[in-house]
């Protein structure tokens, strides 16, 4: 029996052994964390409150979660019909459905062309993104332009705008346009940068599927992923991080932290190119050029994450609809300017944020009466004056929350029972990334589709007993799971034991979600 090793104990390290150990393999995961899960963080505070201290919304991650069964190891849904709010300080409020025609309904305020103009960006997202279903690996630059216009536009010149370009061609309200350049620029990536272009149809090409949140929190992914891992017979080590992997002959030593050594045929890392070429006990020359190459922390972005258990119910003021993820600005440029003052290592003077309730959906996640908010936001990795401390992350804790006053109109200072904050030193300590960077290196032009993470393989590397999996291959970031599942194809395909083609289709992964989440009774 094939035995191998994946290390990193994330979503997409869990996806990516569970379908190895359902073909059979003899998988064990390496995690270096007393608990599993990366970026996917909760907490139960003895108080009754449930915090999601890391990513709330599961989207793409649905179908592979159908494909693995999930459900059967507890995962349970909830969905809501408003996917997204965008809020704004002068009070101007957008909302967009799951249903494109309800949300085009609901700009009834809007101008017309800007109406016609988000249609046209809704088409423009699924042609571009349908498209993309025909490639089986990752693609290059040169094969999205052989492409040729799709739907009335150059794929290629959409990919190398900025975001702004892309938007602002059908745009010219202000506050819908923020809205949309605000949403993609979740990637870390900022709306006026070029090669964001992509990620300016991310909100409007999102129409007909959306998100869930699991019922328990988060963690009930994790748990069921770990669940379904064990299952098929593999296993799961966590508070074991490994120190070093060395190949002799026909096997690969996984040395861990304590000292411990095991042996495998297979190694599978979901830790970034850096710190897996780091890990080679022996040089690995292509693997180490990749590493040199690669950038993470280059816009000097990092997250900043704000948890509140509140003694009332989460509402975003007064723009209802506390079920959605809201995008909220003090004012329509709040966002870009951000970026701005976050690459010269200064605290946004107007932070711009996400904002969800989980106890919105999931009335569990707080005691009766009370209500749990959990805010998002982009600090500096990179401090101009000073570093980053816990006096910092709560002083920039402070701020987040008089932003959300201004924004708002709503201060949540005498509603806060307890809270948590996690900055980029937290992020860092928690998932091992450089600043805690969840895309493990930046999702930029130079680093996206067949460029991540560099070594151009994909999946594999140069020497054949060694992939590679996680946030810092493509597509990125964010909780789909697709790199996990994709990486775990090419691996049954080289292994000559793939049930499907030979390669795995990563367009075809992030439809599949879609499609199923079309199926799904609101629950």
């Amino acid at each position: 029996m094939t035995r191998v090793a994946v290390i990193g104990g994330g979503h997409n390290g869990l996806v990516c052994a569970c379908f190895l150990a359902n073909a059979g393999l003899d998988v064990t995961v390496f995690e270096a964390n007393a608990t599993p899960g990366g970026c996917i963080w909760t907490e139960q505070l003895p108080s009754g409150y449930r915090l999601e201290r890391g990513a709330i919304d599961h989207g793409m991650i649905l179908g592979i979660a159908d494909e693995l069964g999930l459900a059967r190891f507890g995962l349970e849904y909830a969905f809501r019909d408003v996917s997204v709010g965008a809020g704004f300080g002068d009070g101007v409020r957008l909302l967009f459905h799951r249903d494109l025609s309800t949300t085009l309904e609901g700009f009834g305020s809007l101008d017309p062309g800007d109406i016609e103009g988000y249609r046209q960006l809704a088409g423009m997202g699924a042609a571009l993104l349908g498209a993309m279903e025909t490639f089986v690996t990752p693609p290059s630059l040169a094969q999205i332009a052989e492409l040729g216009p799709i739907g009335g536009i150059d794929p290629v010149r959409t990919v190398l705008a900025s975001a702004e370009k892309v938007v602002g061609a059908h745009i010219a309200d202000p506050h819908l346009a923020a809205a949309l350049t605000m949403y993609g620029a979740f990637s870390q990536v900022p709306p006026w940068l070029p090669g964001s272009g992509l990620f300016g149809l991310l909100l409007a090409g999102s129409h007909g599927h959306g998100a869930g949140r699991p019922i328990g929190g988060s963690v009930q992914l994790v748990k069921a992923l770990v669940g379904a891992l064990e299952s098929a017979g593999g296993k799961i080590r966590t508070a074991t991080a490994v120190a070093s992997v060395d190949r002799s002959g026909a096997e690969s030593k996984i040395t861990t932290a304590p000292g411990d050594t095991h042996t495998f045929d297979l190694v599978v890392s979901a830790l970034d190119v850096v710190r897996t070429s780091r890990l080679m006990a022996e040089l690995v020359p292509e693997l180490d050029e990749a590493a040199r190459m690669v950038t993470s922390g280059s816009l000097n972005v990092a997250e900043f994450k704000v948890d509140l258990a509140l003694s009332a119910e989460a509402e975003p003021g007064l723009f209802g609809h506390p079920e959605a993820i809201w995008l909220l600005q003090q004012h329509p440029g709040s966002m870009a300017r951000s970026f701005g003052e976050i690459a010269a290592g200064l605290f946004p003077s107007e932070p711009a944020m996400l904002w969800a309730s989980p106890s919105a959906l999931d009335p569990s996640a707080a005691p009766e009466g009370g209500g749990v908010a959990w805010l998002s936001t982009f600090v500096p990795a990179r401090l101009k004056h000073g570093k980053w401390t816990e006096s910092a992350a709560s002083t920039h804790a402070e701020r987040l929350i008089d932003g959300y006053q201004a924004i708002t109109a709503v201060s949540l200072r005498d509603r806060i029972v307890d809270k948590r904050v996690a900055g980029p030193v937290d992020w860092e300590r928690r998932t091992g990334a450089r600043f805690g960077n969840p895309n493990h290196i930046d999702m930029t032009i130079d680093q996206m589709f067949s460029l991540r993470p560099g070594a151009g393989r994909g999946y594999r590397t140069a020497v054949p007993w060694l992939y590679l999996t996680g946030a810092g291959t493509f597509p990125g970031g964010g909780l789909s799971g697709v790199p996990g599942r994709n990486a775990a194809m090419t691996v049954l395909a080289d292994l000559g034991r793939s049930p499907r083609q030979a390669e795995p289709s990563t367009i075809s992964s992030l439809l599949r979600g879609w499609r199923l989440y079309r199926s799904l009774r609101k629950r």
